[in-house]
């Protein structure tokens, strides 16, 4: 009995490893991912939680510490969490939209998830390791860091490679007949999207191999000095490339409350276009300060203030597309909307917010760019990727996993996790216009002007990220759930 129980779990688990089938990629993408957005949270309310103590280092030991942190919540937020979840609907639905027989590529789709998911532990370990993308004052531990960029050059390739699958299913596997501009808006926006990631992730992945190089040195010189790593990859986790995470999210939106008021987008052309406006807008692999020459520095110049400016409009646009919608089919949805239009439609309004508040950054005279307006900033457009990427597995939960999932857990979550966004970004930008650096060390020094009143706003910031760490718990407990009928239905 033992015996033969020992060699099933063997075999189950055989097949995971081995599988090309695309439903089982996308749930080791999904649950990654998702594992990865509270290992983002955890540490982001552990930042929250040193910020209401500036006068010394209350839960880590060191500024050096806190950067490690610091930084692991935007990288675990971005590479390792929402990312992943939006190949994870790329891998599955996208190819039913397109009306193709199954992903192009099946074997590179799955060298692409393990390589991704094997270079997102490393990373992880490097960063709990004392690693991490570099600290200011050098504190970190050299081999723990070169291992940081190692993995995230796996997480980088993995997920380049996960994209091409996708992106060529879209090209050249979408049934006959069905052009570009029929796809749905899902597809559309990941075509867009990947096709600007394929410009970007090769950038980043050049930044990385510069700094392990010289990192490996004795000592570096420039690239792999510890203060100056981040720096070399901050660019994708700030405007204008993140808003590239919001961009899949804004086609989530418009088909999923399409399909539930059974309603079309009278402006069908003009939504195609603004989105792929959107994406152009996002492309971000030249706004790197480390590169600036003397008295140009690239935050100033004016391509990017005025990409930063251009894509309000186009996100209004969208979300004009988005109540349109609403208008001519909301009567269908009743008095409970389902869980999944109701984070769609949050999800937009925090882009929309986002884009606005990108662009007031960037405005010379307030001299928001060093600020936790910054941190604002990545919070509402992060926060809102992952509410509508959510909104994505729930919606086409069933076609993931063969069942509908807990669509009450996901909107509880959701909402949970809106209170989080508004809270940290509200309190941030605040914060920010007080003074508060977007990184703020472990003294008054780094935090602005120490009478300056931050407190009570880091406070608040601090209610939102435990909110948000929350909203990351139940949605967990929502996703173990769901595999755990799923495997009892299949079994």
């Amino acid at each position: 009995m033992t015996t033969t129980d020992s060699d099933a779990s063997g075999t189950a688990v055989e097949e995971a490893i081995t599988s090309t089938d695309p439903v089982t990629l996308s749930k080791v993408w999904g649950m990654g991912g998702m594992t990865a957005v509270l290992v983002g949270l955890v540490a982001g309310l552990l930042v929250s939680l040193e910020r209401l103590d500036l006068e010394g280092a209350g839960i880590f030991g060191s500024g050096d510490e806190l950067f490690q942190f610091w930084s692991a919540h935007r990288v675990a937020l971005v590479l390792l969490g929402v990312l992943p979840i939006l190949v994870a609907l790329g891998t599955t639905i996208v190819p039913r939209q397109c009306g193709a027989n199954t992903l192009l590529f099946p074997r590179a789709a799955a060298l692409a998830c393990w390589t991704w998911l094997i270079g997102a532990g490393m990373t992880v370990v490097g960063f709990l390791v004392d690693g991490g993308l570099g600290t200011p004052d050098g504190g970190g531990q050299r081999q723990a860091t070169a291992l940081t960029l190692m993995g995230l050059l796996l997480v980088i390739g993995g997920l380049m490679v996960a994209t091409m699958c996708i992106l060529s299913t879209i090209l050249s596997g979408r049934a006959a007949g069905m052009g570009l501009g029929d796809i749905p808006y899902l597809s559309w926006t990941t075509l867009i999207a990947g096709t600007i990631w394929l410009g970007m992730l090769p950038v980043l992945a050049a930044n990385a191999v510069l700094a392990y190089v010289d990192l490996r040195g004795r000592p570096a010189v420039r690239f792999g000095a510890e203060d100056a790593i981040w720096e070399q990859l901050s660019w994708v986790f700030t405007h204008p490339a993140i808003y590239l995470l919001a961009l899949p999210v804004l086609g989530i939106a418009l088909d999923v409350i399409s399909s539930a008021t059974g309603s079309e987008p009278a402006n069908r052309g003009v939504l195609l276009v603004a989105t792929a406006a959107f994406g152009f807008l996002s492309f971000g692999a030249y706004a790197q300060s480390f590169f600036d020459t003397p008295g140009t520095p690239i935050m100033e110049e004016t391509i990017y203030v005025l990409a930063a400016f251009a894509i309000v409009p186009v996100a209004f646009v969208v979300l004009g597309g988005v109540l349109d919608l609403l208008r001519r089919g909301g009567s269908d949805l009743g008095s409970k909307p389902p869980a999944s239009v109701v984070l769609s439609l949050i999800a937009i309004l925090l882009i929309v917010a986002g884009t606005v508040l990108g662009a007031l950054r960037v405005v010379a005279p307030w001299d928001l760019l060093e600020t936790s307006v910054t941190g604002a900033h990545f919070t509402l457009v992060v926060g809102a990727a992952v509410i509508g990427a959510v909104a994505g597995l729930n919606h086409w939960g069933e076609d993931l996993l063969g069942s509908p999932g807990f669509p009450g857990l996901m909107l509880l979550g959701g909402l949970a996790a809106s209170l989080g966004v508004v809270l940290i970004s509200a309190a941030d930008v605040v914060s920010g216009f007080l003074g508060q650096a977007d990184f703020t060390g472990v003294d008054l020094a780094t935090a602005g002007y120490p009478d300056s009143g931050t407190g009570a706003l880091n406070a608040v910031s601090t209610v939102g990220a435990a909110a948000f760490l929350v909203a990351g718990l139940i949605w967990m407990v929502a996703g173990i759930r769901h595999l755990a009928v799923d495997s009892a239905g299949a079994g």
